[in-house]
Parts: C-alpha cells; structure tokens; sequence
C-alpha cells in the first residue's frame, strides 16, 4: 500500500528536484494506513501544483458521482464492494471528484500499452497499477504500483518501489500486459509531466489551466482577486512556481453559454476553413466574457491539436461592421503557415467600399502612414511618424453622390482603408468612427482573398459584393 506513496514521491522528485519528506508524501497522496488509497485526491493537488496528468482508467467516475453506491453496487460483487468499504478510501473519494475532472484528463476505458507508449513519446513518467505476482510468475493477486520510465526494445524500463526496490527494472511488453489483467484490465495508467507555464507568468498559467479564456480576461481575473497565489492576490506578471498553490474562482463552463451562429462557409479541409463574414458578427471577443457568438466560437468545433483559447485558429480579423472573406485555421501549424503569409504580404487582399463623392481619379494609389491616434486610442490617423501604408484603388461605378471603389491595400495597417478614405475626403459609408455618414451598415468588403493553403495550393476565394454595394451607387441611389 505504501508503493503508491513511493512513486508519487519519486515523480515530484524527478521534476522539480524536491524530495519530500515521507510525511509529506503521506499528505500529498492521503496515504492511511491499512487503507489502500483511491488516487484522484492525490492528481487533484497535483494538477493544482503544475502538473499536467493525462489518466486512463475504466472506473467511471463521473457515474459514482452521480448515482453513489447505486453505480458501485453494480460494478462490484457485494464481497468486493464489502472489501473496497473496509480496505480503501472509496466513500472518502466522491466529494472530490467535481474538482479532478476540472484539473486532470481522464479518459473512461481500459488501457492500453500503446497508451503508456504515447505517454512516454509526450515526456511523461507513466504510473501504472499492476499485479505484482504476475510479474513473477505466481498465482493469485497482489495490487502493487510501478513507475514506468522508458521503453527500451521489448521491455519497459520500470521503477520498482517494491520489496526491496528495484530502480531500473526490466518488465517485457508481455509480461506487463499479462500483470496489467490484459485486454480485460482494471488498470490505471496515468502520466505526468509539468504543464507548461511554470516559471512563467501568472496570466499564462491561468490559460493553460482554462484554455478557452483570452490572456486579457485571464488578466482581468487576477487583478479582480480571483485568483490567489498561496491564498493571496497576485499580478498578471506574477512568476509561477512549482510550489505555489493557486485557486482560480471562475466557472469556464459559463462560456458554454455562447449564442450558437451560422456562418456561411466558402471552402473547408483539414487545414483550414474560410467563410464569408456577415456585417456585424466579431471575429473574436475583446477580453471581457460575453455571451456573443463570434467567428472564433463558432470555430471552436473544429480545432484540433491543442489549438484554443478566445483567439484560437484565427489567422487575421475583419472589424466587426466589415463583411466578406476570412480564412481561418484549426490546427498549429496551419495557423503559422497562414499567418507567415500574412506577415510576409504574399496574400493578397481585394476589398470594395461605396464612399462618398467622386474621387479625383479613377485609378491611383494613396501612400500615407498611419499610427493609433493619441487624442482617441479607438483610432488611428495620418501621421509623419506612423508606419508606411499604400492603398490601391480604381473606381468601378458611381452616381451623383456616391462611388463604388475596389481597393487593394498593399500593407495591413488597423483601419488602413478607413484611415486612406477618410484623409483624400471620401470615407466609406456608414464609418461614423472616421466621421462619415450614418448608414444600414458599414459599406466595406473584403471581396477576394489569394492564398497558399498548407497543402502548398495557391487558392483564391470569392465573396461576391453585396447588392446593397450596387444598389447605393446606382442612378437614383
């Protein structure tokens, strides 16, 4: 019973340098005597230390949590429930259970060795239950745990704290399957390794642990006191430590409560998806929790590879009142191979815009740099000191009032085209931000975007000008 204590011990040793005492040990795992000791209390206050635990298990411990007894009643014998009541810390276990399936991912079935094989490829110490008399070839049972630190050929290299202990031990595939209980196994097979952030700030450790808030809410949290460092405030900047025990009060399932939207989808594959943004849906939120469905919401089904959080698989943004073609990613990768081209200016954009009046040329290029206005953070303005900014544009229809421009903008400055408009003397309808004309809506479009997709295909994708465009600019419009 006391195997379980060792290997815990020995992995917070292995990665933070920190041997506990065995009375430590004891607290940390819940060890009692005479009681063999269910471990989610133990994960539990690992995960809030920094440890990223991955277990596998075929126990379902969201049932026990909601049926109780019900659910162990039907799992077990009455003599092997008898034995569970007498034996171990089963009733002392379900209270705890909301708070690990927070912290820990566990997933509901039986292990597998591919399972620890994974496990190790990821970094991680594997901690296994197993039958220690299988391992040499006796009869009967014996619950003993190992802690499996690489494989090596055909054979696991094991620590076994048995004894006597046998640090390096050699353990065949086969001969740990058959001590596991085989296909039909009752084992568990946790990993661990540090999560990442330890060591970093406190703002990016309160991501990893809610991966679905953006830093700046997650900042938001901290200086608002609802998260406590060692019972205590702390800053955004704060650095972790291994040792620090940190409560985060906030519920991440309140952002299942996200309005659902539909978004017209141009093209789709396993890399990327491109839609036609309506006029007023956000391509992500600004910080703050809100209920509003945005583009990046409504991409959260289709992430993959750990790509999250309030900004996850978004290469670029349109504002919220513009309208037309964005690409977004759902793994890493793709979102690097996308925004490297963004970056690089090999994408190349066309936008169209109704403005008012008539430009003083059909075709031609504005060269204005552009930087956030001082007077008004929200906006940005011309300035000697901005950053290099050019616009192309051609003028494709127009009445007496109004003209229909394509432009081409050739940098990617916040509010290029907004800015370039409103400096010549013809901002785009309905921008009231950049002093225009109050309209319907803000009559800009991001018409056609030219890309190579990770696939290595150069791509181009067409959201066609919305008639009200045309409608405006028409002879009576």
């Amino acid at each position: 019973m006391r195997c379980m204590v060792a290997v815990y011990r020995s992995i917070v040793q292995y990665f933070t340098g920190k041997r506990l005492s065995w009375v430590q040990a004891d607290d940390l795992t819940g060890y009692q005597s005479g009681r063999a000791a269910w471990t989610i209390g133990a994960l539990t206050k690992m995960a809030t230390m920094g440890f990223d635990i991955r277990m596998i298990e075929r126990f379902d411990y969201r049932a026990y949590a909601e049926q109780g007894e019900k659910y162990l009643q039907k799992l077990y014998s009455k003599e092997e429930l008898d034995w569970q009541f007498v034996h171990t810390n089963i009733l002392d276990i379900k209270p705890l259970i909301p708070r690990f399936l927070e912290t820990v991912h566990w997933e509901q079935r039986s292990p597998t060795l591919q399972d620890i094989d994974d496990m190790l490829a990821d970094g991680r110490l594997v901690f296994v239950t197993v039958n220690s008399l299988a391992l040499d070839d006796q009869p009967g049972y014996s619950n003993h745990a190992l802690l499996i630190i690489d494989h090596e050929d055909d054979s696991y290299i094991v620590h076994d704290p048995g004894l006597p202990p046998h640090p390096a031990r050699r353990i065949t595939s086969e001969k740990l399957w058959q001590a596991m209980g085989g296909k039909d196994n009752t084992a568990e097979v946790t990993g661990f390794k540090l999560a990442k952030g330890l060591g970093g700030r406190l703002d990016q450790y309160v991501l990893i642990k809610m991966p679905r808030l953006s830093r700046s809410f997650a900042a938001k949290l901290i200086t608002d006191g609802k998260v406590l460092v060692n019972g205590k405030p702390s800053k955004p900047g704060y650095k972790v430590r291994i040792d620090d025990a940190i409560t985060i009060d906030y519920d991440d399932s309140l952002l299942d409560t996200i309005e659902p939207i539909e978004l017209p989808v141009l093209y789709e594959d396993d890399d990327c998806v491109v839609i036609n943004k309506p006029a007023g849906i956000l391509t992500h939120s600004r910080g703050g929790f809100s209920t509003e469905g945005t583009v990046a919401s409504w991409l959260r089904s289709r992430l993959r590879d750990g790509l999250s959080g309030e900004r996850g698989g978004i290469v670029h943004r349109l504002d919220r009142a513009t309208s037309g073609v964005l690409i977004c990613a759902k793994h890493p990768a793709a979102l690097s191979w996308l925004q490297q081209q963004f970056a690089s200016r090999a994408v190349q954009k066309t936008y169209f815009a109704v403005v008012s009046g008539h430009l003083p040329h059909d075709h031609a290029a504005i060269d204005m740099p552009i930087e956030r206005d001082p007077r008004h953070p929200k906006m940005f303005h011309v300035a000697a000191t901005g950053k290099h900014a050019t616009t192309e544009y051609w003028v494709r229809q127009q009445n007496e009032a109004y003209s229909l421009v394509e432009l081409h903008p050739l940098t990617g400055r916040t509010h290029q085209l907004r800015v370039h408009l409103r400096e010549i003397g013809h901002p785009i309808i309905g921008d009231i931000l950049y002093s225009s004309q109050p309209a319907e809506r803000l009559y800009l479009h991001a018409a056609r975007l030219e890309i190579v997709l990770p696939s290595g295909k150069r791509m181009v994708f067409d959201a066609p000008v919305p008639k009200e465009f045309h409608n405006k600019v028409t002879v009576n419009g």
